[in-house]
């Protein structure tokens, strides 16, 4: 049975950069909208069965609405989605029940949660979250078209995806944490409202990709080098601390409406499989623009670079093969 899942988040784009910044606000309205759309390219492409996480603000049931009788849509055997982990739970169950893409909704945050529980199965994700790095703004329309490509095997996954990387964090010698964007450190001691958006508190960085037409913290790094996701590389910079040979002062939009000047004291490419140690403590780590790591006395603490993250389908190049076929 060909199965397409779909992981919505109601409070991607909701969180306190609309108060300390200008992000955007995306209502549960406009989700249900895209999800519309994505419903009816899923079903164009005759795929068998879609899956769905549940959720509070039942997201899906206009579009289930719509394709009644078209496909048969199931929701996932699980409390209704009302934390964090439910992305990753959602998306463990979706891979055992035979899931062969993912369609998410939500910004770098909600698809780093997903990631956790993905494995193999390629991810399309559409931006409705407020650092939008890793999703992009795909019309839902063309996302439904191209997970239901790869669902039903018009276009497989090695010509149609490119392969994540990630930033993993280990805490006494175990993985504790991954972000799929950036890991920054914070002098800040405790979680607290999770976003960053305050560059005087950064410590460090590690970035996957750093790319010009980006926001959030990753928009520094592409002011010093621009890393796109197929680079077999990433980017540690220091931005406390002595100054090294590399030291420079950068501008770059850190979130919506907010373009800060940054100081970095020194910068180097990051190898994979390359372990820095991470010396503040306390503080925090936020992942992909999310404080969730706490830095406690005698941890050891460090961060590596691996080519292992989820994969990703490039929709336009899918919808350039599926023209072809």
């Amino acid at each position: 049975m060909t199965t397409v899942g779909i992981i919505a988040n109601p409070a991607a784009g909701k969180d306190i950069r609309r108060l300390v910044a200008h992000g955007r606000v995306v209502s549960n309205q406009e989700k249900a909208n895209i999800l519309r759309r994505v419903f009816a390219g899923v079903v164009s492409t005759n795929a068998d069965r879609i899956l769905v996480m549940p959720d509070h603000s039942g997201l899906t049931r206009p579009a289930s609405h719509d394709v009644d009788g078209r496909i048969s849509i199931e929701y996932v055997d699980m409390p209704v989605a009302d934390h964090q982990g439910a992305s990753t739970n959602a998306a463990r169950a979706m891979v055992d029940q035979g899931a062969d893409c993912i369609v998410t909704l939500g910004g770098d945050g909600t698809n780093r949660v997903v990631a956790k529980g993905c494995a193999e199965v390629p991810l399309v994700p559409i931006s409705t979250g407020t650092n939008n790095v890793f999703p992009a703004n795909t019309e839902g329309t063309l996302a439904g078209i191209s997970a239901g490509a790869m669902a039903t095997g018009i276009i497989s996954r090695d010509e149609a995806c490119n392969r994540s990387k990630r930033i993993d964090i280990y805490v006494d010698g175990t993985r504790r944490d991954d972000a799929l964007v950036d890991a920054a450190v914070s002098t800040q001691m405790f979680v607290g409202a999770r976003a960053v958006w305050d560059t005087s508190t950064l410590h460090a960085m590690f970035l996957t990709r750093a790319e010009p037409a980006s926001i959030g913290l990753s928009s520094i790094g592409s002011r010093i080098m621009p890393i796109p996701i197929d680079e077999e590389y990433g980017l540690y910079i220091r931005l406390d601390g002595e100054p090294g040979p590399n030291a420079t002062t950068v501008r770059a939009p850190i979130a919506p409406g907010m373009i800060s000047d940054v100081k970095i004291l020194d910068w180097r490419k990051l190898s994979p499989g390359e372990k820095i140690e991470i010396d503040l403590q306390p503080g925090t780590i936020a992942l992909d623009g999310e404080r969730e790591v706490e830095l406690l006395p005698d941890q050891k603490v460090y961060a590596s670079l691996s080519m292992d993250g989820p994969w990703v389908v490039d929709v336009p190049k899918a919808m350039r093969l599926l023209a072809t076929r």
